[in-house]
C-alpha cells in the first residue's frame, strides 16, 4: 500500500488557506481544517481560557495533540492537504520567544509530511479579522516571516503559491504535485 502524502498549505493570517482548502475539499481530496481555529472555538464553548494571545505554550500543546490524533486515526493512502502543520506551531513559539519542545520536532519528522509545501503570502486585498483571527497586518506580516524561516530551517521546500483567483491556485498546486 502506498504511504499517504500530506500536503502542508501554510502563511499567515489572510492568505487564502482556508478558502483553498474548502475548495479541495469541494473538489473531492481529502483536507484537514486548521486546528487551531477549531481548538479556540471549542475553548470558548467550554469556557477554558486558553488562547493563542494569552497562554500560547499550553494552546500549541493543544494544537500538537490534536495533530497528531489526527494521524493517528487516519489510515487512508490518498493524498491529504493540511491547513497547517506542526511546524506552523513552531513558528509562532518562535515569535513569541518560547523554547521550542524537542517532541514537537521529532514528531515532525516522524509524520510523512511531503518536503514540498505550498506557501500563500500574506494578501492585504482579502485581509480581514474574525473571532478567531485577531492579528493585524503587522503581525501577520511578522507570523509570515517567521514561518519562511522555521520550514527552510526544518528542510522543507516552500513552493509560493501565487495571488491568483483561487481555482487557479488549486490548479497551480494540483500541477505541482503531479
Amino acid at each position: 500500500m502506498a504511504k499517504k502524502a500530506y500536503y502542508i498549505l501554510t502563511g499567515p493570517p489572510s492568505s487564502g488557506k482556508t478558502a483553498l482548502i474548502n475548495y479541495f475539499q469541494h473538489l473531492g481530496y481529502t483536507c484537514f481544517d486548521e486546528m487551531a481555529r477549531a481548538i479556540i472555538q471549542e475553548n470558548k464553548k467550554n469556557n477554558i481560557n486558553c488562547f493563542p494571545w494569552n497562554n500560547i505554550k499550553e494552546f500549541s500543546h493543544q494544537v500538537f495533540l490534536r495533530s497528531v490524533d489526527l494521524f493517528v486515526a487516519e489510515p487512508s493512502n490518498s493524498l491529504c492537504f493540511l491547513d497547517r502543520s506542526i511546524v506552523d506551531l513552531i513558528a509562532y513559539l518562535d515569535l513569541a520567544k518560547i523554547k521550542r519542545n524537542p517532541l514537537y520536532i521529532k514528531t515532525i519528522k516522524d509524520i510523512s509530511y511531503d518536503k514540498k509545501v505550498f506557501f500563500l503570502p500574506f494578501w492585504d486585498k482579502i485581509y480581514l479579522n474574525d473571532n478567531e483571527r485577531i492579528e493585524t497586518k503587522q503581525q501577520a506580516l511578522l507570523i509570515e516571516k517567521h514561518l519562511l524561516l522555521v520550514y527552510r530551517e526544518l528542510g522543507f521546500d516552500l513552493v509560493i503559491v501565487p495571488k491568483i483567483k483561487l481555482e487557479k491556485r488549486a490548479d497551480f498546486i494540483l500541477k505541482e504535485i503531479q
